[in-house]
């Protein structure tokens, strides 16, 4: 299988192999030195994918070194590639191929989240954390991270506006059970409960996201007639509650439901029965 290039941002952090020193060259470090990084944007991570690759690099090896930076003595924070450093571990590696390299912690984050990218690794909800992350800690802009990452701006947004859906939903979006097409639709609504009971009907029923959009749309014809019902229970609860001085409630439908009727003393329900008796001749 042909392998994808490498983007510029982490082209870039292949050294050159004349370099001297540890920084900037390819040295072998002892794996148990190395750890993941606090920026790793990557939350999930496959074990059937992972023990695939563990058992392609025992047989033929680490061809592509690590990027870590070196945060004390006998101690490596991962810039690039944990996925392949835990498959060396399930391999059963002892040291691993590494670059090491000084970068401050914005950059470290931005590379972090680049690679992963470039490798298409991110589920979208991944992808949104890793942007607002870089956002808060690091204050930049969108426009800003929109070109650190190589996204138009517009692209990067609507991925930041699925953090905005229920706990709930995201989760099914990081399960796969739900695709970022599905969420786009999903958050032009308000109505939270709306919004869990479609996602779940998306999941059970397997609904394409025309079919939702279709749904979505034959809900909104219901709530407009119910709205035009309303109107009209309301004005006619208004005139009842004139006409009995005491207030009036009209629950249900134009076809079915009850009037309540409040009364706060014994005179005042009596009175209401006269008026009823009078009405009814």
């Amino acid at each position: 299988m042909k392998r994808k290039a490498l983007g510029k941002g982490l082209k870039s952090l292949i050294p050159d192999t004349g370099e001297k020193g540890e920084e900037n060259r390819i040295v072998e470090l002892d794996i148990s030195f190395i750890h993941p990084s606090e920026f790793q944007p990557r939350r999930r991570f496959d074990k059937e994918k992972l023990e695939e690759l563990a058992q392609s690099i025992k047989n033929s090896g680490l061809i592509q070194p690590i990027v870590v930076v070196k945060e004390k003595e006998n101690s490596y924070s991962i810039v690039a590639g944990e996925r392949r450093w835990r498959a060396a571990q399930i391999a059963g590696f002892k040291k691993i191929p590494s670059i090491v390299k000084e970068m401050d912690r914005a950059k470290r984050a931005e590379l972090a989240i680049v690679e992963n990218i470039q490798r298409e690794d991110l589920n979208p909800v991944e992808e949104a954390i890793a942007y607002k992350t870089l956002i808060e800690k690091f204050g930049l802009t969108q426009e800003e991270l929109a070109r650190k990452v190589g996204k138009k701006r517009a692209t990067v947004a609507n991925i930041l506006r699925i953090l905005n859906l229920p706990q709930e939903v995201l989760d099914m979006i990081e399960d796969g059970l739900i695709s970022l097409g599905h969420a786009k639709v999903l958050l032009g609504l308000r109505d939270v409960d709306v919004v869990l009971s479609l996602a779940n009907e998306i999941v059970k029923k397997g609904l394409s996201v025309r079919a939702l959009e279709k749904r979505i749309s034959s809900l909104s014809s219901r709530e407009k007639a119910t709205q035009k019902e309303d109107v009209f229970l309301n004005d006619a609860s208004e005139k009842l509650t004139k006409s009995l001085g005491t207030k009036v409630e009209i629950r249900g439908s134009q076809e079915k439901g009850r009037i309540v009727i409040r009364y706060h003393s014994k005179e005042q329900l009596q009175s209401l029965f006269e008026f009823l008796k009078r009405s009814g001749k």
